[in-house]
C-alpha cells in the first residue's frame, strides 16, 4: 500500500505548553546527564566497501559482494584512510554503514564533489589471503548545533526528522567509540559495579546503555542499567554445565526420577552458542551443541572416544552427554572445551530452573539501582576519547534533577452489601476487594469444568474441592452462579482439541441455556496445548474458556482464585471496578469513544505482523470490542484502518442506544521516532475517513497520544520508588511536542517504569492536566487486578489481543504464510472471530 499524499497540516504536532512542569512540587532524581556539544557542525558519510577477488572466502554466488564483518570493514576502512585525501581530517567511522567528521572531507575532492573512491589490497586474519577492495566515501548530510540549540530552546521550524537525523549520528558516535574505563565485550558495556556472585556459574554485572535525546533546553545523554550473566567458571564447559543443571538435578532427585534426559541439553546450547573456547594457542568460536551423545559420534569411521585418545591421548569424560560444535563442525568434548583464563564472556541465557533466581539477585531496591547509574554516568564522563573530544562532546559526570508533581489518584468505586457503588480505601494504587462487590456482575448458567488428563492425576473429589473454593470466592464478589456444580470432563487424548472442546460446550448446555464458559485445567505449562485451545474455542466451537494449571488446582491459592473470578466476570459481560465520574474529565459529559492500537511483529513464519485495534463502547469505558488484522511483515502503520473505524462507531452507537461519540482519544503503541509521522499521517486520515464512511458531514473530533514503555528513562526520589501518579512534563522531555512521562503503577519491586505519552494531534484542545488526568484514571480500570497498571487499560487489551489474534488465524504455527511488504492489498485483511464471541472481551 502506498502511503497518503503528504498532508502538512497533519505534520505539524501540539507544542509543548509553556508552563510544562514548572507549577511541579517535588523533585526528582533522573538517569539523564547534559551532554555540552560544543562543535558547529557534523558531517554524515556513507561508507561502502565492495570485494573485488572473485577468489575471495567473502565474495557471494552473485558477483562484487559488500564486506559485511565489522572488524574486516574497520580495517579496510582505516587503510583506505591512512593513505587518501581522508586522512587529512578527522574522521570516525562506526565499522557499519557511516563515517562521521566534524569538518568537511568532501570540498577538495577531484572525483564529483559527494563521492570518493580508493582501490586498495589489504590482507589480515580475517583473510584466507590477500584481497582487493573498492572504497566509495558518499556525502550524506551537514548537521549544523545551532539548529539543535534551537530545537532544544522549543523552535518548532526546525523539522522533526532533522533532529532524528542528528541524534542518530551523535548516538552512533557516542555508543560505538572505544570506551576503556568499561568492560567491552563485544561491542557491550559492562562495569562491575557491586556486582552478585551466584553458584551457578556466573556473576551478575551491570551492562549499560546510552541515548542521546534533546530537552528542554540542552542535550542529554540517557544511561540505562541491565543485568546480565557473566561466566566465572575458569575451567571448561563440562564443569559450567553441572552448575547450569545442579538445581535440576536436585529437584529430580526429590522427586526419586532419574537423571538428566538428553532433550534436557537443548537449554544448555543457548549457552554454548557464540563462546569462545582454547584449542592449542588460539581461540575457537562454538555455534552450539550436538544433536547425538559423544559415544554416537565419529571421526572418520572411529569412534570419538577412540580418536582423541589415539590423536591426543586425552579422555573426552563423559560419552552420554552432546559435544560442543565448532564453527567449523567439528565435535569438541565439553571436558575439553577449556574456557579461556582471565576472558569474561556473557553467558547468553540461564535455564528456566534458574531464572527466578536470576531476577530475584538483579532486583535490586531504587536505591541500589540509582548508585548502578550514578557510577555508569561518572565513567561515562571520564572518557577522554579523541573521539568525543574531535566532536566537542563533553558529558557532566552528575545526573540530572528534575521538577515532578504527583496526581491525586482516582476514586475507586465498588459495592458493599447494597446496589449504590461507593468509594473505597486505596493506597499506593491498590485497594482490596475484601468485602467488597464488583460493580457489574456477570451471570453464570451453564459452564462445566475440562480436566486435560486422567482422573489418577486430578482426582474429582479434589477438582470438586477446587470448584466449591471458586464458587464461594465468586458468591463473595457478588458475582452471579446459578450452576455451582457443574460437570466434569476428561480428555484423555489431545490429538483432536475441536472434538474434546465440542463435547465440553455441549455438556455444559443444560436447561436450554447455551453454553457460557468452559473451565480447561491444564497438567503443565504447554504453550502448544494452551494455543491450540484457544484457538479452537476462539474460531470454531465460539464458547469462552479459561485456563488454569493442574499445580494452581491443588493449592487453589485465594488470590489466584479472585484473579481468575475476576478475568471470567470481564470475559461474560460485567466489571470490576469503577471510577467516580469526576475523574474522567469530560468522558460522560460528552460522548467519546476510546481507541487503542498495538502491532506485534511475531517471530512465527518469518516474522508476521498482527495488528489489534480495540474501541470502547460505552460511555464509561468499561467494556471494549476488539478487531484483529494480519498485514505484512514488519510494517507499523495499520491498514484497512478505515473499515475498523467504521464498524467501531457502529457498534458503539449500538450499544449505547444511538448516541454518536464526539470525541475520539486513540492510544496508539510500539512506534519509534522515524515511523511516527508516516504512522500519524496514515492513520490519522484513516480515521477522518471511517468517521465518513458513516456520514459525509460526521468528523467527531479526534487527539491522537503516543505511548512508548521501551525505553530507559528512570525517575526516584531519595527514599525510593515516585508515588504513583508522578508526571514529569519538564526537562528530560521532548521541547517542541506536548509530551510527558507518568508513573502510574508503584513496582512491588525493583525500580518502577514510567510510560512516556506523546501527543501528536489534539482537536479537542485538552487542558495539558485534563489530559493527564485523564490518562491516569484509566491506568485504574483494568478490570483483572485491584491496582493501577503501567498504562491506560484500552492498550493492554490491545497486548492481549495481538497475542490472542495470532490463533485466530486458525492455522497452526507452523503453516503460517510469509508475509513481505507489497503494495498488494489483499495480503492484509480482518482475522475473524466466531459469531458467539464477537463484540465480548474474550481475549482477557
Amino acid at each position: 500500500m502506498e502511503p497518503p499524499p503528504f498532508n502538512e497540516e497533519l505534520s505539524k504536532y501540539p507544542p509543548q505548553p509553556k508552563d510544562s512542569g514548572q507549577n511541579a512540587g517535588t523533585k526528582v532524581q533522573t538517569n539523564y546527564s547534559r551532554v555540552e556539544l560544543s562543535g558547529k557542525h557534523l558531517y554524515v558519510y556513507h561508507v561502502s566497501i565492495v570485494n573485488l577477488d572473485a577468489h575471495s572466502s567473502t565474495r557471494g554466488q552473485g558477483g562484487d559482494q559488500q564486506v559485511t564483518e565489522p572488524l574486516v570493514r574497520s580495517e579496510v576502512f582505516a587503510q583506505a584512510q591512512s593513505g587518501s585525501v581522508l586522512s587529512k581530517k578527522y574522521i570516525y567511522f562506526d565499522g557499519k554503514d557511516y563515517a562521521y567528521s566534524p569538518k568537511s572531507l568532501h570540498k577538495h575532492w577531484a572525483e564529483p564533489a559527494d563521492e570518493l573512491k580508493i582501490t586498495l589490497v589489504h590482507s589480515s586474519s580475517f583473510l584466507e589471503f590477500p584481497c582487493q577492495f573498492e572504497v566509495k566515501v558518499r556525502a550524506l548530510r551537514k548537521y549544523d548545533t545551532k539548529e539543535l540549540q534551537k530545537y532544544c530552546d522549543g523552535d518548532t521550524r526546525v523539522p522533526d526528522s532533522y533532529i532524528q537525523g542528528f541524534m542518530y549520528a551523535v548516538d552512533a558516535i557516542v555508543r560505538s567509540c572505544p570506551k576503556p574505563q568499561f568492560e567491552d565485550l563485544g561491542g557491550r558495556y559492562l562495569a562491575n559495579h557491586r556486582p552478585v556472585v551466584t553458584p551457578w556459574g556466573y556473576d551478575i554485572w551491570w551492562e549499560y546503555r546510552l541515548t542521546m535525546r534533546p530537552g528542554q533546553g540542552a542535550l542529554f545523554v540517557n544511561i540505562g542499567a541491565k543485568s546480565v550473566p557473566v561466566i566465572n567458571v575458569t575451567t571448561n564447559l563440562a564443569d559450567l554445565s553441572r552448575l547450569f543443571f545442579e538445581k535440576k538435578v536436585a529437584m529430580l532427585q526429590r522427586k526419586n526420577k532419574a537423571g538428566l534426559e538428553f532433550k534436557d541439553w537443548t537449554s544448555f546450547e543457548p549457552v554454548v552458542r557464540g563462546l569462545q573456547v582454547v584449542e592449542g594457542q588460539s581461540l575457537v568460536g562454538l555455534s552450539g551443541l550436538s544433536t547425538m551423545s559423544a559415544a554416537q559420534m565419529t571421526v572418520d569411521g572411529e569412534s570419538l572416544a577412540s580418536y582423541y585418545r589415539r590423536k591426543f591421548g586425552q579422555d573426552i569424560g563423559d560419552p552420554s552427554i552432546p559435544c560442543a560444535i565448532a564453527a567449523d563442525k567439528r565435535p569438541i568434548p565439553l571436558s575439553l572445551c577449556l574456557l579461556p583464563a582471565g576472558k569474561r564472556q556473557i553467558q547468553a541465557v540461564v535455564g528456566p530452573w534458574q531464572r527466578d533466581d536470576f531476577f530475584k539477585s538483579s532486583a535490586v531496591p531504587p536505591e541500589h539501582r540509582q548508585a548502578v547509574l550514578a557510577h555508569g554516568m561518572r565513567l561515562l564522563a571520564q572518557d577522554d576519547s579523541p573521539d568525543l573530544k574531535a566532536f566537542g562532546i563533553k558529558i557532566t559526570p552528575t545526573l540530572e534533577s528534575v521538577s515532578a508533581r504527583v496526581l491525586d489518584p482516582p476514586r475507586i468505586m465498588l459495592r458493599k452489601h447494597t446496589a449504590k457503588a461507593e468509594p473505597v480505601e486505596m493506597r499506593e494504587g491498590r485497594w482490596e476487594m475484601g468485602g467488597k462487590r464488583v460493580v457489574e456482575s456477570s451471570q453464570l448458567r451453564s459452564w462445566c469444568v475440562l480436566v486435560f488428563g486422567h482422573q489418577m492425576g486430578m482426582p474429582p473429589a479434589l477438582l470438586r474441592t477446587f470448584i466449591n473454593q471458586y464458587v464461594k470466592i465468586c458468591v463473595e464478589l457478588g458475582i452471579d452462579i446459578q450452576q455451582t456444580s457443574p460437570p466434569i470432563k476428561y480428555a484423555t487424548a489431545w490429538n483432536d482439541i475441536e472434538r474434546v472442546m465440542t463435547e465440553a460446550k455441549q455438556l455444559s448446555e443444560t436447561h436450554g441455556h447455551r453454553s457460557q464458559l468452559v473451565l480447561c485445567i491444564l497438567p503443565f505449562n504447554s504453550v502448544s496445548l494452551y494455543g491450540e485451545i484457544k484457538r479452537v474455542a476462539m474460531t470454531i466451537v465460539g464458547v469462552q474458556t479459561q485456563c488454569v494449571q493442574s499445580s494452581n488446582v491443588r493449592s487453589h491459592n485465594p488470590k489466584l482464585l479472585t484473579s481468575i473470578a475476576l478475568k471470567m466476570n470481564v470475559k461474560l459481560g460485567g466489571f470490576t471496578a469503577d471510577l467516580h465520574a469526576d475523574d474522567l474529565p469530560g468522558l460522560s459529559q460528552i460522548p467519546t469513544m476510546i481507541l487503542s492500537a498495538d502491532v506485534n511483529h511475531t517471530t512465527e513464519a518469518g516474522g508476521m505482523s498482527v495488528a489489534a485495534i480495540l474501541s470502547s463502547t460505552d460511555v464509561h469505558a468499561r467494556r471494549f470490542a476488539g478487531t484483529v488484522l494480519q498485514h505484512p511483515q514488519r510494517m507499523e502503520y495499520i491498514e484497512n484502518f478505515d473499515t475498523v473505524i467504521r464498524q467501531s462507531l457502529r457498534l458503539f452507537h449500538r450499544s449505547t442506544g444511538g448516541v454518536k461519540p464526539q470525541r475520539i482519544i486513540y492510544y496508539r503503541d510500539g512506534v519509534n521516532d522515524a515511523q511516527m509521522q508516516a504512522v500519524k499521517q496514515i492513520e490519522l486520515a484513516a480515521i477522518y475517513r471511517g468517521c465518513q464512511l458513516i456520514d459525509p458531514q460526521y468528523r467527531p473530533l479526534v487527539t491522537l497520544m503516543l505511548i512508548r514503555k521501551r525505553h530507559h528513562s528512570r525517575f526516584l526520589l531519595d527514599s525510593g520508588n515516585c508515588e504513583p501518579g508522578t508526571c514529569v512534563s519538564g526537562g528530560v522531555v521532548s521541547p517542541a511536542v506536548f509530551s510527558f512521562y507518568l508513573l502510574a503503577h508503584r513496582s512491588p519491586f525493583g525500580v518502577s517504569k514510567p510510560a512516556y505519552y506523546l501527543v501528536l494531534h489534539d482537536d479537542n484542545r485538552f487542558d495539558a492536566e485534563d489530559l493527564k488526568r485523564l490518562t491516569y484514571s484509566l491506568s485504574y480500570m483494568y478490570p483483572i487486578v485491584t491496582r493501577s497498571v503501567t498504562m491506560p487499560a484500552a492498550l493492554y487489551y490491545a497486548h492481549r489481543l495481538t497475542g490472542k489474534g495470532r490463533l485466530q488465524l486458525n492455522r497452526a504455527f507452523n503453516t503460517l504464510p510469509h508475509f513481505t511488504k507489497t503494495p498488494d492489498r489483499e495480503l492484509s485483511y480482518l482475522v475473524p472471530v466466531h459469531e458467539a464471541l464477537r463484540d465480548t472481551m474474550y481475549f482477557m
